[in-house]
Formats: C-alpha cells, structure tokens, sequence
C-alpha cells in the first residue's frame, strides 16, 4: 500500500502546470491551486495540529491571561448573569454557570488558535517546515509533505525556535501594555486612547511582519536582523495587501468559527473543533504563502535575477571591466539575498 492514509506517498502526481494555459489572475490562480491540492491542504493541517500541540497549548493559556488582563470583568459569574438575563433556555441540568464556563471555554481556545494561525504563538520549526511545502505549493511547484517539512524542519530549526520566542515575548508584552493602559486607574485624559490606538496599529504590524518572515526564512540566507529588516520594508511596501491578507485570515480563523459557535447550538464545539482539525490552518497558510509570495517574488527573487542577467552581459560585453562592475553594482545584501 503506498503510504499511510496519503501522508508518505511519494508516487502520486497532480495535474501540474502547463506553459500553454492562459494567464489567471492571483485570485482565480489561489483556488484553482485549493482546488487541486485540497485533500493534501487537509493532511498538512492535520499534521500541523499534531507537531503544534505544545505552541496550541501556550497559545491558549496566554489567551486566557488575555482575556483576563484586557477584559477584567468577563468572568463566569458575570457571563452567567448575561446570559440569564438574555432569556436562554438551557438543557434540563445545566445550570448557567456552567453553560458560561463552557462558552468562555470555547472563546478562550478559540482566541488561542487564533493567535497560533498569525504566527504569533507557534512551533517555529514546525511552522518553517510547512511553509516550505506550501510556499511550494503557492508557486504551483511538488512538494513531498513529509519529506520536505522534515528537511525544512531541520535546516531552519535554529532560526525559527529564536524567531517564534521573539514573537511569543512580543506579543506577551502588546498584550500585557495594551491591558495597562485600558484598565489602569491612573488619570491619563487624551493620552490613555493615543496609547491604546498606537498599541492596536503596533500589533497589527507585527502581524504584518509575522506573515513574511517564515516564507522568506524558508526562502532566502538571511540572518535574523536581516529577515526583520526585510519583514519591516514589506509590512510598509505592501501595507492595503497586507491589512487584506489580514482581514482575511481574521475571517478564516476567527469569523468562520464564531459564526459556527453562534448558530452550531448544541454542535457549536463539535463543528469547531472539525473547522480546526481539518481546515482553518492549511487553508490560512496556503492564503498567506500564496500572496505573500507574490510580493517576494516582485521585489527580491526578480531584482535579483535581473541583476544576474545584468551582471552575465556586462561580462560577455567586456570582461575587462567585470571587477569594477561587479563592485559598482553590487546590490544590497540585506535587501536582496541570494535565494536558497
């Protein structure tokens, strides 16, 4: 039998990609590549979960501190009291404390994987192993699930462990400042919603900036203070694109679950909990390798090919002077690294 349930078969072969189809637009390409690759999208996700549970675990727990620190009044007793008051008819024995613990529960985990879908809170190997399958993938090239995440998971395996602390520390502390100034008691006047609002616009670039560096890890030799560097640039670059891809995402891992939560009733966990298994990862992380991608193909692999082909006629043309060009012309390498 080739494979265990598809995950380690190495035979199969998709359509591919012919030279003589007609150009699609990005996002008629998108689900034209969803499409084709879905069931394999389902298998990365399942993967994903399993290898993430550590990060799944501490993106939950720091959501309930989250929770805590910017909504201080939610508790269970006060949800309760809502919910009462709303008029909601419980199942016979459940009481509404314990229909709220139960729902607080469900935003606390949602919340949670919310955070690991960003890029927030994740296994950096982990995550730098898929993203060089569906980057891949986004680039409508093969890629061997198991064998290419655990090539990728290994030779980003430093990088990405620094770069998935830095981003838990970073979003601790937005988190932990962002509480300070909505609940302190401190007489702040207009300063108090100044500082909340820079908060919000700071954590949603590092969002931004979350989105490229894992593709561009996976892609180019860069350093750490290079893939920052780089990461910055295209959170300004790109900004409608990327507050788009975020938009997005926020509906994929957030809006699409709430919705089930509000009118799954009594399935409300259940269709969750398949929504995540099965789909919202791989779906969310195709999305953002795909436009992400695009973006780094535009301003660093083709500058950097053009400056190859600059370089190989300035040599052909007068190799006499292939020193002094080579020097003058140089391009930055923070910039526009070589491609791995």
């Amino acid at each position: 039998m080739a494979g265990f349930f598809g995950f380690f078969d190495y035979t199969k072969e998709g359509r591919g990609v012919y030279p003589d189809d007609p150009p699609k637009g990005p996002i008629v390409t998108f689900f034209a590549i969803l499409g084709r690759k879905f069931w394999k999208i389902v298998q990365i996700n399942l993967m994903y979960i399993l290898f993430s549970l550590p990060a799944l675990l501490v993106s939950i727990v720091l959501a309930t501190l989250a929770f805590q620190w910017l909504f201080p009044g939610l508790t269970v007793e006060s949800l309760a009291v809502l919910i009462k008051e709303t008029g909601a008819v419980l199942n016979e024995g459940v009481t509404y404390e314990a229909h709220a613990a139960s729902q607080l529960l469900l935003i606390y985990g949602i919340f949670g994987l919310l955070l690991t879908g960003l890029a927030l809170v994740v296994a950096g190997p982990v995550h730098a192993g898929f993203t060089y399958v569906l980057r891949n993938y986004a680039r409508e090239e093969h890629a061997f699930i198991w064998m290419d995440f655990k090539e990728h998971f290994g030779k980003n395996f430093k990088q990405s462990i620094l770069a998935s602390i830095i981003s838990l520390v970073v979003t601790v502390i937005l988190f932990f400042n962002l509480s300070f100034y909505l609940n302190t008691a401190l007489d702040l006047g207009f300063f108090r919603p100044m500082l909340v609002t820079l908060l919000v616009l700071i954590f949603i670039f590092h969002c931004f900036c979350q989105m490229y560096l894992y593709p561009m890890m996976i892609t180019f030799e860069l350093s750490l203070k290079q893939l920052y560097k780089n990461c910055i640039l295209f959170g300004f670059l790109r900004l409608p694109i990327n507050f788009a891809l975020l938009v997005v995402s926020l509906i994929l891992l957030l809006g699409i679950p709430l919705l089930m939560f509000f009118i799954g009733s009594g399935l409300s966990f259940l269709l969750v909990f398949i929504y995540y298994l099965f789909l919202a990862f791989g779906i969310n992380l195709l999305m953002t390798n795909f436009f992400v991608y695009r973006g780094l193909d535009k301003y660093m692999i083709q500058k950097i090919q053009n400056a190859d082909v600059q370089n190989q006629e300035a040599v052909s043309e007068s190799p006499a002077d292939q020193t002094a060009g080579q020097t003058e012309e140089e391009p930055d390498q923070e910039l526009v690294p070589q491609e791995s």
